[in-house]
């Protein structure tokens, strides 16, 4: 009895909930890139991201290697982007080379100890090797290829090789981990010419990592392009070659002409699978992804793998034989012709590059 009369007065207790306070302080992680003393252009793109989550985000970069050329760099990124509020240095001969397994270890020590609401890096090969690795040991769901960010939460980020965006909620633990697409995020000139007076360093304690950490993987070998070529995922002008080339030497026109132009040289995956040019020239889905003020394709079909790499440039001139090739439906100027007697021509017309 004396239980029922307990139960009926909880029953008619006005009850009261209570929202649980959920916290909106961001603080976002940044891998950075760097190369002969300086930051890459892809990983000051990531920070241009980071900012688009809070106002009062807070962004680290960290920055990990060894030798002056790194110390160059940290110094750099210090300076780099006003949006930079520390960089975190991992100075170690363990990360002389970015391999993922060292790479992912370090992320998810300093991830324990900063507790970061969002870890960020471009979508690169470097960005793409190591951020899932790292994500698995944080027991974390990455989100890939974001174009762009609608919130702490919410992002964009194509489907169906570009036919088709997604909006994406996340809503696992922290942190949320983002690969960005570079190309989405462009420093502006503002921010470029803005530069900070120097964001405060602070050196990593490593003292936790033991010799495991490096993994079964094993730096062999280090090829990098023509350092007065531009790179490719930055550069104005991208001159591209397919298939329709038909051999490697046939190619070295695609790169006489690129030199003229002062442009970088892209790649279909065709030519890369035939041994032609090496794959870091590859634009596509499965290669890099570009959006240069002039993209000139020569003996390029338009793939659906290829165009959803390039699909974004400004203007699209496209060469080729096949007036019915795909590449003529995204090309803002195009020319049925054969290129080994455009190319000529337009080696003759243009001048040299000054």
């Amino acid at each position: 009895m004396a239980a029922r009369v307990i139960l009926w007065a909880l029953s008619k207790r006005p009850r009261c909930f209570h929202r649980p306070s959920i916290s909106r302080s961001i603080s976002t992680l940044v891998l950075g890139e760097h190369e002969n003393g300086s930051i890459k252009s892809q990983s000051l793109s990531a920070v241009e991201a980071a900012k688009s989550l809070s106002d009062d985000n807070s962004v680290s970069m960290l920055l990990a290697g060894s030798g002056p050329s790194f110390n160059e760099a940290v110094k750099h990124a210090a300076s780099s982007h006003p949006s930079i509020s520390q960089v975190l240095v991992a100075d170690s001969d363990k990360f002389a080379y970015p391999i993922a397994e060292p790479w992912a270890k370090l992320v998810h020590m300093i991830q324990q100890r900063e507790k970061y609401s969002h870890i960020i890096s471009a979508s690169g090969s470097f960005g793409k090797n190591v951020l899932p690795r790292a994500a698995a040991l944080l027991d974390v769901s990455p989100i890939t290829d974001v174009i762009e960010i609608s919130g702490f939460s919410q992002f964009v980020r194509p489907i169906y090789a570009g036919n088709a965006l997604c909006t994406v909620r996340y809503t696992g633990a922290n942190p949320c981990m983002l690969t960005v697409r570079a190309t989405s995020f462009p420093m502006p000139k503002s921010s470029a010419e803005s530069r900070s007076n120097g964001a405060s360093i602070s050196q990593v304690d490593l003292s936790a990592l033991d010799e495991d950490s490096i993994g079964k993987s094993r730096y062999v070998k280090h090829t990098s392009q023509d350092a007065e070529r531009p790179d490719l995922g930055s550069a104005r002008i991208v001159v591209t070659g397919g298939r329709g080339l038909k051999s490697a030497e046939n190619f070295k026109m695609i790169e006489k002409l690129a030199e003229k132009l002062g442009a970088a040289v892209g790649a279909t995956r065709a030519v890369v699978d035939a041994g032609f040019v090496p794959n870091d020239l590859q634009v596509g889905q499965t290669g890099k992804i570009v959006a240069p003020e002039l993209y000139m394709a020569f003996g390029v079909s338009g793939a659906i793998q290829h165009l959803a790499g390039m699909r974004d440039s400004k203007v699209i001139v496209a060469v080729n034989k096949d007036a019915d090739a795909p590449i003529f439906q995204v090309a803002d100027y195009g020319l049925v012709g054969d290129l080994f007697e455009v190319i000529p021509e337009l080696l003759e017309k243009f001048p040299e590059k000054k």
